[in-house]
């Protein structure tokens, strides 16, 4: 969860305002009532909390206050407290999917029959306008909404599952930052908790939804407790991926029908939505993947195709690599390994469908996404097989990833840390009693939940019961006994400029008699794409110089000037499993990392010479806009090809906007850039930024083929509005005002 506090503010009976990491506080404080709003996003809502002595700290309101500017900022009223509080301050919740608290869900609708209105939208996909409202002060108008579902439809009695667009009638509507909100009945589970468990701990390993649970209210009527799930649409995608750019996709379930066989496990047999191998023709394929967003449809089935082809038909020897180019792999490995953990019926595992995925366009490879998870903790799985599903033909994810021992042990390797950081009793359990005593009173007063309270306490011992035999099953599982090296250490790296490795090193200690078969070094620049690896080796090289001491070390690959690299450290056991360990434990969810960093360069024949950060009444650019600008100056007697040098804003991203090729600046000449954001437009160089007049830093960074040396760097404070900062002969490095003159040298 987020934590942002805003600065603690000693009343003094009078109007205040004190500022937060994202926001600002502003409090009223009367004779007899006291008033609060927060100014900042309106993505965000925060708890007021009081204190008399700046160590126990209460919630002095029911609810988060949704913040806003200056016109939309709802303002609550303080209650007076017994003991008059000496401090107040305020903490981001951690967003609307915060599972800390029980959020109100206010629904309005005109039409009297909205409940047949909602029935209809479920089949038809039509919305039926309303209000919404949250607890947090926020207030839509023009919201859709229709029931959803289709076995939780029929199950849930008149309690429906609830789709929410809260964009529809205008598309730049949002909700703390979602488009799209569900509250489903969580028809089958008493305890309405297993969804928003199921997904939070997923969330922590692969791509997900997050959940909570929430009131609902409709017309003023209580409806009850549902659980609060995050849609599976592009504000997910754009949490995990560089961008919603690329293809996703669902696999629904079409096929088989129960009666086992194949192996696949969970008694469905079918594999038409399990990225089997069904030839060459899309149309074998159209019906059993729906796809749901793409820019271009035949692409995107030439791409799924492809990467079921790879899957499916490579060589064995040839498929570890191979299959990196086109899958995800360790991110499909947590998703197996998590679906299995938490026994999800609706699950690649059981169904070969109910499940996401999406063509990640910055990589080429398709990653999973976590779909539903309403089935999940399914007391008769509880001695479900931890590799279920890697013998048969029906579930090729498995049966084809695991066949590689390597990928096999990096499976179980993931388990092994979902069971010790997620999934045990001590764990688990305490957060499944932390959320039930938050939700009960709420349950208890749904008339519509169609079950007593006695069958809730029932359902949710059943639930902690089945946490610690499933755990003691798994970890007792021969699969998983076999005990991997311990890594007790991995260096940081000192940053290495651009064009140079870093030095990585690890401690491994092996366990009892059992040694270490190899240990391994992944990395990767930017933010998307495979790992290369490369084997570290205990042989004085690196570390401390000290050969057989433990100590293993390899360097990366050089890379360029900015460039973010993730790495992490895979050790694998000579016993007979080659049990492999990881460090840190999440490996390519949550890796360790670096950023390479830009060279000094020596005297600079091109420099800047002059800018304006907050251009309202000067000059113009050739689009007839008055936009922020930077001058260079050539200062030597020869023309300097500027092709593929660098201007930046951000000194860890150095290399943010490319000179376009055949840039040139004249002999003792001057260039204008327009920092704009405009980077395509055109007469003019236009780059990807603008400049704050609050102050910041400007770069000038050479070519990647020289290494992105720093040719020169302006930091400057706040500038008021027209004013031009230049070099001036007097004082030639620094920048004092000058009149704006871009394009000639000042005196």
């Amino acid at each position: 969860m987020k934590s942002s506090f805003a600065a603690i503010w000693l009343l003094a009976g009078i109007g205040a305002a004190w500022a937060a990491d994202s926001a600002r506080v502003e409090l009223d404080v009367g004779a007899s009532e006291s008033r609060v709003r927060v100014l900042g996003s309106d993505d965000d809502d925060w708890w007021i909390e009081s204190s008399a002595d700046l160590t126990n700290w209460t919630r002095a309101m029911p609810g988060p206050l949704l913040s806003g500017d200056e016109a939309t900022a709802p303002e609550a009223q303080l209650p007076s407290p017994d003991v008059p509080a000496a401090f107040y301050r305020a903490v981001q919740t951690g967003g609307l999917y915060d599972d800390t608290l029980v959020r109100s869900f206010f629904l309005a609708f005109a039409q009297s029959n909205w409940a047949a209105l909602l029935t209809s939208g479920r089949t038809t996909g039509s919305n039926v306008l309303c209000r919404l409202e949250l607890d947090n002060g926020a207030s839509l108008t023009g919201v859709g909404a229709r029931y959803k579902g289709n076995s939780s439809f029929q199950m849930g009695g008149v309690k429906k599952s609830v789709n929410l667009e809260v964009d529809f009638t205008n598309a730049v509507t949002e909700l703390l930052g979602y488009e799209t909100i569900n509250l489903n009945n969580a028809a089958g589970d008493r305890t309405i908790l297993r969804e928003p468990i199921y997904f939070n701990v997923m969330h922590r390993y692969a791509p997900s939804p997050r959940g909570s649970v929430a009131k609902l209210f409709i017309n003023g009527d209580y409806w009850g407790l549902y659980s609060l799930a995050q849609q599976e649409d592009g504000d997910l995608v754009k949490e995990w991926f560089p961008s919603n750019d690329g293809d996703r996709w669902r696999a629904p379930n079409v096929g088989g029908g129960q009666g086992g066989g194949g192996g696949g496990g969970g008694g469905f047999s079918s594999a038409a939505s399990a990225l089997s191998w069904l030839g060459t023709n899309a149309s074998r394929y159209t019906n059993n993947y729906e796809l749901k967003k793409t820019a271009d449809p035949d692409r995107a089935w030439q791409r799924l195709l492809h990467a079921i082809d790879v899957l499916n038909n490579t060589e064995a020897a040839a498929l570890r690599d191979a299959v990196e180019d086109v899958l995800a792999v360790d991110s499909w490995l947590w998703f197996l390994a998590v679906e299995n953990i938490f026994a999800d019926d609706d699950s690649y595992w059981n169904k070969g469908a109910d499940y996401g995925f999406y063509f990640e366009p910055e990589s080429g490879r398709i990653h999973p996404i976590e779909h539903d998870g309403n089935e999940a903790f399914i007391t008769a799985d509880v001695s479900l097989s931890p590799v279920t599903g890697a013998s048969g033909s029906n579930r090729p994810l498995l049966a084809k990833l695991l066949a590689i021992p390597e990928l096999r042990q990096r499976y179980l390797a993931h388990m092994r840390t979902v069971l010790a950081e997620s999934f045990h009793p001590d764990v688990l359990t305490p957060l499944i009693h932390r959320l039930s005593v938050q939700s009960a009173d709420a349950l208890a007063a749904d008339t519509r939940k169609g079950f007593t309270m006695a069958a809730y306490t029932n359902e949710l011992r059943a639930l902690k019961s089945f946490v610690t035999n499933r755990y003691n099953f798994l970890t007792r599982h021969a699969e998983l006994t076999p005990l991997p090296p311990v890594i007790a250490a991995v260096s940081e790296p000192e940053p290495p400029e651009a064009g140079a490795p870093a030095t990585v090193t690890a401690a491994v200690q092996g366990r009892g008699e059992e040694g270490i078969a190899s240990v391994w070094l992944w990395h990767r620049a930017g933010v998307a794409g495979k790992y290369a690896r490369v084997q570290m080796l205990d042989d004085g090289t690196h570390g401390d110089g000290n050969a057989g001491d433990g100590v293993f070390g390899a360097q990366t690959v050089p890379h360029l000037a900015g460039e973010t690299v993730r790495y992490y450290v895979e050790a694998r056991s000579a016993n007979a499993s080659g049990a492999a360990a990881f460090h840190p434990a999440q490996a390519e969810a949550g890796p360790l990392s670096y950023r390479v960093a830009t060279p000094e360069g020596g005297e600079s024949p091109v420099v800047i010479n002059e800018f304006m950060a907050s251009n309202t009444d000067t000059i113009r650019d050739p689009q007839g806009d008055r936009d922020d600008w930077i001058e260079l100056r050539n200062l030597s007697d020869a023309p300097v090809d500027l092709s593929g040098w660098f201007l930046s804003d951000n000194p860890e991203n150095p290399r943010k906007w490319a000179f376009p090729s055949e840039t040139t600046i004249a002999a003792g000449g001057y260039l204008l850039v327009w920092a704009d954001e405009d980077g395509t437009d055109f007469p003019g160089l236009h780059a990807s930024f603008k400049l704050s007049a609050d102050g910041e830093q400007i770069l000038l960074v050479d070519s990647d083929a020289r290494l992105n040396v720093l040719r020169d760097s302006v930091t400057y404070g706040p500038v008021g509005p027209d004013v031009a900062l230049g070099r001036t002969q007097a004082a030639p490095n620094e920048f004092l005002p000058v009149p704006p003159t871009p394009g000639s040298a000042n005196p």
